[in-house]
């Protein structure tokens, strides 16, 4: 019995890892192709538009923010595969227990290192394109804004998934 649970549990941790993995690299490669399309963009906008000086600041804090998603996404979300030998679940369910807490952390944070930095370089890049003026902005931000709050709900719903699954697989081990 204890076999087949601890069996169970390794396939869950195993799961949850692809699952991560393949959320990093989905991340990584949505955020690569807005780096290159942001790039050009204020390449173009220093040559051909030096004087849309909200333009190519706007790009450069979005290429920012895509890049320190990036680094957020493989230095502190990232757990390689290599983990699931070198540490089994169910002989080292603490260190197990304290990687699902600190992914779990990481979704519900992800409104400060992902959605605003991104959230204020598109904000700044949309007051560059649209006449502020006018009013022709408010549309275009509260897309945006209901964007984010979407991602920011979505992450939330993710963060409280892994935290019920690893209370129900762990119980009631103590992480330091």
């Amino acid at each position: 019995m204890f076999n087949r649970q601890a069996q169970s549990l390794e396939e869950r941790i195993t799961k949850l890892v692809k699952c991560a993995q393949r959320r990093n690299i989905r991340e990584t490669v949505v955020a690569g192709a807005l780096i290159g399309v942001f790039a050009l963009i204020m390449a173009y906008d220093i040559y051909q538009q030096p004087e849309d000086i909200l333009a190519i600041i706007g790009s450069g804090v979005i290429i920012f923010a895509l890049l320190l998603d990036i680094t957020v996404i493989w230095w502190k979300l990232h757990i390689p595969k290599s983990e699931l030998s070198a540490f089994p679940p169910t002989q080292f369910p603490d260190k197990w227990k304290q990687r699902l807490t600190h992914q779990a952390r990481m979704l519900r944070l992800v409104w400060l290192w992902y959605l605003l930095p991104l959230f204020l370089g598109l904000f700044i890049y949309l007051l560059s394109v649209y006449d502020a003026s006018s009013g022709a902005v408010i549309i275009p931000l509260l897309i945006q804004a209901v964007v984010c709050i979407g991602i920011w709900r979505f992450n939330l719903k993710a963060a409280k998934q892994i935290e019920r699954d690893r209370d129900a697989w762990f119980g009631n081990l103590r992480t330091v």
